[in-house]
């Protein structure tokens, strides 16, 4: 049998909390997914609005479409954060996390929502690490 190997499009957005203080605002960041669906896996690429200028190569994304859920893991090519005046500060010599999302197509299969998790471990201490879960909502539709 031949496995095709489908080029696909999305356009979205992607929403977080930007603190956690009285002003918890919550921000929304436009992004784009190029995969290539092979069988119900794929693979591809992500740039959004807030990091693409800061890394000289994009996300990558690994996932799966199962009925009406597509499943993916998002990594950035290093761990980075924002500090308090809002700029991106990049650590070339650590992972970022991976970014797990979970949405469902609606039935044309031209357009998802869903949520999206990643565990940051910020301190360490004597049993392990402190860890921080910081999660959020997204969309994205079907461009071609």
């Amino acid at each position: 049998m031949k496995t095709v190997h489908l080029k696909q499009n999305w356009k979205g957005f992607f929403t977080y909390l930007e603190a956690y203080d009285t002003s918890q605002q919550y921000q929304k960041v436009e992004f784009t997914l190029e995969i290539t669906l092979s069988e119900n896996s794929f693979i591809g690429i992500s740039y959004d609005l807030e990091s693409k200028d800061a890394f000289n190569k994009p996300a990558t994304v690994k996932g799966f479409i199962e009925d009406d859920k597509i499943s993916f893991v998002m990594k950035y090519p290093c761990y980075y954060y924002k500090d308090e005046k809002g700029n991106i500060i990049l650590d070339p010599s650590s992972e970022h996390p991976d970014i797990h999302y979970l949405g469902f197509l609606d039935e044309n299969k031209k357009y998802v929502n869903g949520n999206w998790e990643m565990t940051v471990y910020e301190e360490k201490y004597a049993d392990g690490y402190l860890e921080d879960i910081i999660n959020g909502e997204f969309e994205m539709w079907k461009v071609n």
